[in-house]
């Protein structure tokens, strides 16, 4: 990483919306990479959604002024991450329970275009309907947000609705 790509890392502002050990995984990995001006509001329930404000950079001017947001999921048996832009329509958030629709998507998308290692999504569908939850998959989602918010503070394209970022958890 250059030396003008790590600059525009710590200027890059950056807010966590959520509550708990998934939000502070997630604020721990930032500051790892870079992030300096992070700031977290509580939200009501456990899930960490990610706000990137790139106005340092200009790229908030190209967005229209409004704001990428970063959903990070504990998939129990790994982690994944969505990036929703300003135009972009999921209707993940219509449905209820984020996670599980999230996870239910990704494993249809990951099924229906034959993605090679993404069964264990599918596996633990019933888990995650559950409730259960896992501390390395959150630490795993947040290590795709850090690269992810990395790559979007330096002027890196990155996949976003209806695509996303999916990773079995590291051994």
């Amino acid at each position: 990483m250059t030396s003008e790509e790590k600059n525009k890392i710590e200027s890059c502002r950056i807010m966590i919306v959520g509550t708990g050990e998934f939000a502070d995984a997630i604020n721990t990995v930032l500051l790892k990479v870079g992030f300096h001006n992070i700031i977290h509001m509580e939200a009501q329930t456990e899930s960490a959604d990610i706000a990137v404000d790139l106005a340092m950079n200009g790229i908030s001017a190209r967005l229209g002024g409004k704001l990428p947001v970063i959903y990070p999921f504990d998939f129990i048996e790994g982690g994944a991450a969505m990036v929703v832009l300003p135009d972009d329509k999921p209707e993940l958030e219509a449905k209820g329970d984020v996670r599980l629709c999230a996870a239910k998507y990704m494993s249809g998308y990951c099924a229906f275009w034959n993605i090679d290692n993404s069964d264990w999504l599918r596996v633990v569908l019933p888990r995650i309907e559950q409730g259960e939850q896992s501390a390395k998959a959150q630490q795993t989602a947040a290590c795709i947000c850090a690269r992810i918010l990395a790559n979007i503070a330096v002027g890196r394209d990155v996949k976003h609705f209806p695509r996303f970022y999916l990773s079995k958890n590291l051994e």
